[in-house]
C-alpha cells in the first residue's frame, strides 16, 4: 500500500535577485500553493504568477531542490550545492540548455512549512550568463500569515540597471 500523502494549503514568498551586466533585478512574490510530504521529502506547487495557467513545483529533498516548470514555457532546474546540473529550458525560440552550478543551497522545511535558499550561476548553451539568489518562505495559510483568496497573488518586479 502506498504511503499516505499529508497535503497543506500554504502561502508562499518569493524573493529573488538576479545579476548580470545587462538585466540585473529583483523579484519579490507572494501566492498561495499547496506542499505535500511525501516518503522522500517535500514538494511545494504554485501557479507562475504572471501565467496563471503555468505551474511550478519545487521537490525538496534534503540538501537538493528541483525546480520543475510547465505551461507555455517547461522548464527544469537541479540545486545542488557544489554540483552542476545540466537541463533543456523551452523557449520561443527553441528549446535551450541550461547549465545551473549551486554554491549554497539550504532547505529546512517541515509540516508547518519552512524556507528553501539557493545561491546559484546560470550557463546557457556553455556561456556563463548571470548569478542569481533565490528565499522561498513557505507558511501553512492557516498560520501566522493571513490567508490570501485563491487566485490571489501579489508581484512586484524591480529592475535595478
Amino acid at each position: 500500500m502506498p504511503a499516505k500523502q499529508h497535503k497543506r494549503d500554504v502561502i508562499i514568498s518569493i524573493q529573488g535577485c538576479r545579476f548580470n551586466p545587462q538585466d540585473s533585478h529583483m523579484v519579490d512574490i507572494v501566492t498561495d500553493g499547496l506542499m505535500t510530504k511525501h516518503p522522500q521529502g517535500y514538494t511545494v506547487s504554485y501557479r507562475e504568477p504572471l501565467n496563471r495557467s503555468g505551474e511550478t513545483t519545487l521537490l525538496v529533498e534534503g540538501g537538493r531542490v528541483t525546480m520543475l516548470t510547465s505551461g507555455e514555457q517547461n522548464a527544469q532546474m537541479v540545486f545542488e550545492e557544489g554540483r552542476r546540473h545540466v537541463s533543456y529550458y523551452d523557449t520561443d525560440d527553441g528549446p535551450v540548455t541550461v547549465g545551473v552550478t549551486a554554491s549554497r543551497v539550504a532547505a529546512e522545511i517541515g509540516a508547518e512549512g519552512g524556507r528553501i535558499e539557493v545561491d546559484y550561476g546560470v550557463e546557457v548553451s556553455g556561456n556563463f550568463t548571470e548569478e542569481s539568489f533565490v528565499a522561498i518562505d513557505i507558511r501553512a495559510a492557516s498560520g501566522a500569515w493571513p490567508a490570501v483568496p485563491d487566485g490571489i497573488t501579489v508581484y512586484r518586479d524591480t529592475y535595478i540597471n
